[in-house]
């Protein structure tokens, strides 16, 4: 990696969908080089996903949550069962894994209350019993 490679990924970071021109233009490379370089920090699992962030205030009825999740069950597999569950819940937006008596932070969107009572027993329901706080 060089610094043409840093100065991609930090534009990259600002505007992923900025056009090649463009982004070559303030490297100091031509479009090709930059598409390759991409296409080779993807490769080599550097870029690992492009994502959309999305403006919570334009869009009605969501609710954000913080919670806190202690495990009754300790130990990898249980970590690794409880983990691979929260990746499989489109309104799990960020798991912080922690230390202390709170293993992992959760932040949700949902859409009422209902949505997150039934997130949460779901949660609850899982192989990885434990206790489920909502954060003040």
């Amino acid at each position: 990696m060089d610094d043409f490679d840093r100065s991609i990924l930090n534009i990259l970071q600002i505007n992923s969908r900025m056009s090649t021109e463009k982004m070559g233009d303030f490297v100091g490379l031509s479009p090709s080089a930059c598409q390759r370089r991409i296409k080779k920090l993807k490769a080599q699992g550097i870029i690992k996903k492009e994502v959309a962030i999305i403006d919570r205030d334009k869009l009605e009825g969501l609710t954000t949550a913080i919670i806190d999740v202690s495990l009754e069950k300790g130990g990898e597999r249980a970590l690794d069962g409880f983990i691979d569950m929260l990746n499989n819940e489109k309104r799990v937006q960020q798991v912080y894994y922690t230390a202390g008596d709170v293993d992992f932070v959760l932040i949700i969107v949902v859409r009422n209350m209902s949505e997150f009572d039934s997130l949460t027993r779901r949660l609850l329901m899982s192989n990885c019993s434990g206790t489920i706080n909502l954060a003040t």
